[in-house]
């Protein structure tokens, strides 16, 4: 879906080289971020969510942040150096292809274990619909920022824009690392995680839309050009 709509806003030129580095920035940023995010949680004696959820709330509150804030600097900071010196519809297809990866990886995590104990896969409907919304939205998210880190690059305020960027970055995903946590305190708050679903998912569809809205209109001034892309 957020591939047909970078289609549809205009940029009917597929990069297929840029797509491919978005792909391997978000491998590279996988491989760095997970070590950066667990060793100090390790360092304290934690090794699971229930280790988090039993210091309280407030712990995983800081602990929400913290994932978020490591995130947001490591995949933000690497698009940032792949699409500094880029032009603004190269980097488009940078965190298109950033974007994609992530929701395919996520999906295979969430169905290859099912799938290789011999059980199936059965999904509800709405929580189906919710989890393509939300990858349709953080795919639309990284192409934004992508486009954004590009451009404020190229117009002399890169690592203030990058620090907007990780700003953004860190607000959706330590929502999303609170809401992951919280499925672990006993009582389960039902009331609570549901009310954050949707919540969580009206924040990122919002910062989605505005962050890729503003890239693209900023990449469509860009004149096409029959340029190749340089490695």
């Amino acid at each position: 879906m957020a591939w047909a709509t970078v289609y549809a806003v205009g940029f009917r030129k597929l990069r297929w080289a840029e797509f491919i580095l978005g792909l391997v920035a978000f491998l590279l940023a996988m491989i760095i971020q997970n070590p950066v995010q667990q060793l100090p949680l390790m360092g304290m004696g934690i090794t699971s969510n229930k280790d988090v959820v039993a210091r309280g709330t407030g712990f995983m509150v800081i602990v929400a942040v913290w994932l978020g804030l490591a995130a947001g600097i490591i995949q933000e900071g690497i698009k940032y150096y792949l699409v500094r010196e880029r032009k603004l519809r190269e980097a488009v297809f940078v965190g298109l292809g950033f974007g994609v990866t992530e929701a395919v990886v996520i999906a295979v995590a969430k169905v290859l274990p099912v799938v290789l104990k011999g059980g199936s896969v059965e999904v509800p409907l709405l929580s189906a619909l919710l989890s393509m919304a939300e990858r349709y939205f953080a795919t639309l998210f990284h192409v934004g920022t992508a486009v954004f880190l590009a451009y404020s690059a190229k117009q002399g305020f890169g690592k203030r824009g990058l620090i907007y960027m990780i700003g953004l970055h860190t607000i959706i995903d330590s929502g999303a690392a609170y809401f992951q946590l919280a499925f672990f305190m006993k009582p389960r708050p039902y009331h609570t995680l549901n009310f954050l679903a949707y919540f969580l998912e009206v924040v990122a569809a919002v910062i989605g839309i505005v962050v890729f809205a503003y890239g693209v209109l900023k990449a469509l001034e860009e004149p096409e050009d029959e340029e190749k892309p340089i490695w």
